[in-house]
């Protein structure tokens, strides 16, 4: 595909929890508090700004490989088959939760909870540990209801990993709509790292129950168990609920529900969205929509779909040697399960990305990270990929707030010392 309007920067820096990767990223003006660019798939005659994705849009690519390295063969798109009952136990699963949840419905208004956030700014909050865990019993059936692959509509706002950066939730908010007025797909990792954990995921699994044809959640490395009792969240739940042993009782109940959050999505048939990346193992979407929850330790094609990451310069499927877990795949590994899926785009999250968003794979893939300064020895943006109903791409980014300041010092010593201020943001 040809884009008009997103310049790629070469040897863009990219971050994987301190590791760079291979991946483009878009130049950006720094004076520009909010940058906007667009892609669409036309003939290149007819090219203005963008470049549109349609259902026949041309995919080029080679086959992918399998973890031995060998050629994949390609496989026609089919027909969804239908999928089997639900066993005894999902559906006993599912009755228990619905019941709990209807109960749990009468302890707590969300509409007011969610106002209340609104309203309060982004701050820390106080809460009532029943209402917590009402929000908890109806998000566990929310999200049993729903298949683990779920499917969504264009238009929609892509939001990559917030991990408890609430301002820059209400940042997202403020500049694309309220989650009430518009679509928003989250890619996972809500908690850990940043200070305000509890608030993303309980305002973010409160819209979720309360309007749910207009915020979806998926699930992200970060709402694994033995991850987030690292990084952070299992901290947070001890130091707000510090009686007994009611943190842990709220930790664990936070993971159960973690355990059977959606893995994928598929915006309007064409787009795939998940966390982490592709995988070995997945050859039709059905595989996602067979997935049995909970999912308490992850395997196979859920973990690649929670950890993967696309890397420049390598063939098909290989170990993640970085992340000791997983894989990384190449850029014809992506081609070629784009046909073999029949999608035009893949979008997923996982790896900070200098200025937001980033391209692979001549632009079959696309990484969005939302946290802006993710580390405080990085001054990466944030970023949302939105969709239209046209399936128009493009891009909001935004700045850490102390951005400007950061440009002024940069500036300050150059004027010293002679140096290009922007030379390291290369």
């Amino acid at each position: 595909m040809d884009f008009k309007g997103v310049e790629p920067q070469k040897n863009a820096k990219g971050y994987n929890d301190g590791e760079k990767s291979k991946i483009d990223s878009p130049k950006v003006d720094a004076k520009d508090e909010k940058a906007k660019h667009s892609w669409q798939a036309k003939p290149a005659k007819d090219m203005k700004h963008s470049e549109k994705m349609t259902k026949g849009a041309s995919k080029t690519g080679t086959s992918t490989s399998t973890k031995e390295e060998q050629p994949a063969a390609e496989v026609k798109p089919k027909l969804a088959a239908p999928l089997p009952p639900p066993t005894i136990d999902q559906a006993k699963l599912l009755a228990d939760s619905e019941v709990k949840a209807t109960a749990a419905a009468k302890k707590i208004n969300l509409r007011d909870f969610i106002k209340k956030h609104l309203l309060e700014g982004s701050r820390k909050m106080e809460y009532d540990l029943e209402q917590v865990h009402a929000i908890l019993d109806m998000a566990k059936f929310a999200f049993l209801k729903t298949s683990p692959l779920l499917e969504l509509n264009a238009p929609v706002n892509i939001c990559g990993d917030i991990h408890g950066q609430y301002g820059d939730l209400f940042r997202i908010f403020n500049s694309c709509g309220l989650p009430f007025r518009k679509k928003y797909l989250f890619l996972g990792d809500y908690v850990d790292r940043g200070r305000h954990s509890l608030e993303v995921i309980l305002l973010l699994l409160a819209m979720r129950i309360e309007f749910p044809k207009k915020v979806y959640l998926l699930r992200g490395n970060h709402e694994l168990a033995n991850i987030n009792k690292v990084y952070g969240f299992l901290a947070d739940c001890r130091s707000r609920f510090r009686s007994g042993s009611d943190w842990k009782i709220l930790y664990d109940h936070f993971n159960e529900i973690f355990a059977v959050m959606p893995l994928a999505a598929v915006v309007s048939n064409r787009i795939l969205c998940m966390h982490g990346g592709l995988s070995p193992d997945l050859n039709s979407l059905d595989d996602i929509r067979k997935l049995v929850r909970p999912i308490v330790f992850v395997r196979g094609l859920a973990q690649d779909l929670l950890w993967a990451d696309p890397e420049a310069g390598i063939q098909g499927f290989q170990v993640n040697k970085i992340r000791a877990v997983s894989h990384i795949f190449g850029e014809d590994a992506v081609a070629a399960k784009c046909k073999q899926l029949n999608i035009d785009l893949i979008i997923r999250a996982h790896q900070v990305v200098e200025y937001g968003y980033a391209f692979f794979a001549n632009r079959l893939l696309i990484t969005v990270f939302s946290a802006a300064r993710y580390h405080e020895d990085l001054w990466n943006f944030a970023a949302v990929v939105k969709v239209d109903e046209k399936l128009e791409v493009s891009f909001v980014q935004l700045k850490p707030s102390e951005y400007e300041q950061y440009r002024r010092e940069k500036q300050q010593t150059a004027n010293v010392t002679g140096d290009n201020p922007d030379e390291e943001d290369k």
